[in-house]
């Protein structure tokens, strides 16, 4: 029984699994006696906790951005128990970087005198460690509450009778690490990925925001922000690209020759292909996302003039685009034009067939690149069922069309972000992206800066220039356009604004999810539908997009919205205080079906469980409210 309690018990696992990294030392024997001799065994611990393990990563489709067709996700479905395995693993892995990180400070105390390591190097080693440990806390605190908290490294039995402390208390000794690890590093390091100053110092404005100790996180922001060490990227799209920017404050980097990648960044890539490439377009953007993004006017689809029902991509903030794969609609006054460039594409491929010409340009493709993706013209129209490959200039059957391949992108929508040409050889690199997983990005702090001098009534025009003012430039960098400037309003009224911004700025990174549970609206958003497009198909997989006689009835009336404008969205959905749209009529209609019914409880599903196997071994432990 006591074998059994000693596996079973993360946070009886959290104190010895300190001893996974004497794994890593080049000794026969290696025990908490031989380890941390020099600087090689301590980079080697510090290292192993720079690893995306330990810093888990909000799963995509758990937040209202990503329509997720083959799962229902327990954080926003209320079914989350003390044994599913997200609260488990989460609350596992952060003591297990706790241990560790205590055991390298205890040993840390007296390397100064036992051994060769400079002072220097002391500071920076203590550094990485309190890092490790206030970034841990903060996590626990916000996403179980009042957590056992240790501060020196607790024995086996100390561990079987610990009891919870309170969040404030984990949250105060939290914080408390971050300023030590901010003090203590350095602003940039050459070579292995290291945590630093900037690093710490944002992780603790996103935790204080998030705990509403606004004030400690404009005191971290305003550090941060004096310090000029970050700036943002002059392109937002190119930003989710490449391997490095300066905006990034913390990152995972994706490497292809040694085949790393951030796997909680993606799961498969398949899952956001097309399937004319062999993906499978389970997941993608949500339709409440697409309703979400402002018009060129700063103003909501709801409010501006400038927004065309019919054709819903025109005088949308360009992070639209740049974020959601676009393609062309009836409705867009170049239609006529790009079903002309079309038709001669055809025509000159079947001259290149027939021998006929030495042509080898596309015209389709030079004259419509934002409608490429993947190697393919994107053509999600239910006329459609050939696309043009840019590789072959061949017309492929178009496996996204609804005349061949029911609803591939299920939702209506694939995701632009991120995507790269690489993405079109997936199997090849394991199903997984090599990108840059933006954990932590300056444009945050620019954004919880100005959110908690909002919050506390101390917001001014100066501010929002150097803010939110300042993000939206960027948006529109290379457009053409003037950014809809945001000037001084009423706190309620700079709120909305705010956090559709954040919705707008942050899609698919991970931070989501957490603002619903910090404003408090997780049940407002969640106690709804997840949403499709309707079901209808053509009924033939050989329908030519011609021959009406042999289409289905379900699938005219889906021709039909088509034709008139109302493919995939339809009239204009009404959007809340907070940035959300209500696109339940779209079901009423037609156009969209409901596929998930969500169920949050707001009196449990703010926290989640403490994992029974801890409550099992240990009298001490109270369960949180509800589970």
């Amino acid at each position: 029984m006591r074998n059994l309690k000693f596996i079973a018990t993360a946070a009886v696992i959290f104190i010895i699994i300190s001893c996974a990294d004497l794994d890593l030392s080049p000794l026969s024997e290696g025990s908490s006696n031989n380890w941390y001799h020099d600087d090689t065994e301590y980079l080697m611990s510090l290292n192993d906790l720079m690893r995306a393990e330990f810093y888990p990563i909000d799963s995509y489709p758990w937040d209202d951005d990503v329509f997720s067709r083959n799962s229902q996700e327990e954080t926003k479905n209320g079914n989350m128990t003390s044994e599913s395995g997200t609260a488990k693993s989460r609350w596992l892995i952060l003591y297990k970087a706790i241990a560790r990180s205590l055991r390298i400070l205890n040993n840390l105390q007296t390397a100064e005198t036992s051994t060769d390591i400079t002072p220097a190097n002391i500071r920076q080693y203590k550094g990485e460690a309190y890092f490790h440990l206030g970034f841990s806390y903060a996590m626990l605190a916000t996403y179980y509450g009042d957590v056992i908290l240790d501060k020196k490294g607790m024995s086996l039995a100390e561990a079987y009778t610990a009891s919870r402390s309170p969040k404030r208390e984990v949250l105060d000794y939290a914080y408390e690490c971050l300023d030590s690890a901010a003090e203590l590093l350095s602003d940039s390091y050459t070579g292995q990925l290291r945590p630093t100053t900037g690093a710490a110092l944002g992780f603790k404005v996103r935790f204080a925001l998030f705990h509403e100790d606004y004030q400690k996180a404009i005191d971290a922001a305003e550090k941060l922000m004096d310090a000029g060490t970050y700036s943002l990227e002059p392109n937002y799209q190119e930003l989710f690209q490449k391997p490095y920017s300066n905006e990034l404050i913390f990152y995972f980097q994706g490497n292809k020759d040694l085949r790393y990648y951030c796997a909680d960044l993606y799961g498969s890539v398949n899952n956001y292909c097309l399937r004319q490439i062999g993906g499978n377009c389970n997941r993608g953007p949500s339709i409440q996302l697409v309703c979400s993004y402002l018009c060129t006017d700063g103003l909501p689809i709801d409010e501006s003039l400038l927004y065309d029902s019919k054709n819903f991509w025109a005088n949308r903030d360009p992070r639209l685009t740049y974020t959601v794969q676009p393609f062309m609609l009836k409705h867009d006054p170049r239609y006529s034009d790009y079903i002309w460039t079309r038709q001669h594409e055809k025509t000159y491929l079947e001259l290149i067939a027939k021998g006929q010409t030495n042509y080898t340009d596309s015209l389709l493709e030079n004259k419509y690149p934002e409608y490429f993706i993947y190697g393919y013209e994107y053509v999600p129209g239910p006329y459609d069922t050939k696309c043009l490959n840019t590789a072959t200039h061949n017309m492929d059957r178009n496996n996204d069309s609804k005349g061949s391949n029911e609803h591939a992108a299920y939702q209506g929508f694939i995701m632009k972000k991120y995507v790269t040409n690489d993405w079109t050889d997936y199997r090849s690199v394991a199903s997984h992206a090599y990108n840059t997983f933006p954990y932590l990005r300056y444009a945050e702090i620019l954004m919880s800066y100005v959110e908690a001098k909002n919050e506390l009534g101390q917001c001014t025009q100066e501010i929002l220039d150097n803010t939110i003012n300042k993000i939206r430039e960027r948006a529109y960098n290379g457009t053409g356009l003037v950014y809809p400037y945001v000037e001084m309003a009423s706190q309620e009224k700079l709120r909305t604004i705010i956090r559709m911004e954040r919705r707008m700025e942050f899609p698919f990174e991970g931070i989501r999810y957490s603002d619903l549970l910090r404003w408090r609206i997780a049940e407002k958003v969640f106690n709804t539908s997840e949403y499709q497009l309707s079901r209808a198909w053509s009924g033939r997989t050989d329908w030519d997009g011609k021959d009406m006689s042999i289409v289905s009835d379900a699938f005219k009336v889906l021709l039909k919205n088509w034709d008139e404008g109302n493919y995939p969205i339809g009239g204009i959905p009404q959007i809340d205080e907070d940035g959300l749209p209500d696109v339940e009529y779209m079901v009423e209609k037609g156009y969209q079906t409901r596929f998930y019914q969500y169920r949050f409880d707001k009196d449990k599903n703010y926290l989640w469980p403490i994992p029974a196997s801890d409550l099992l071994v240990n009298d001490n432990l109270t369960q949180n409210p509800g589970y």
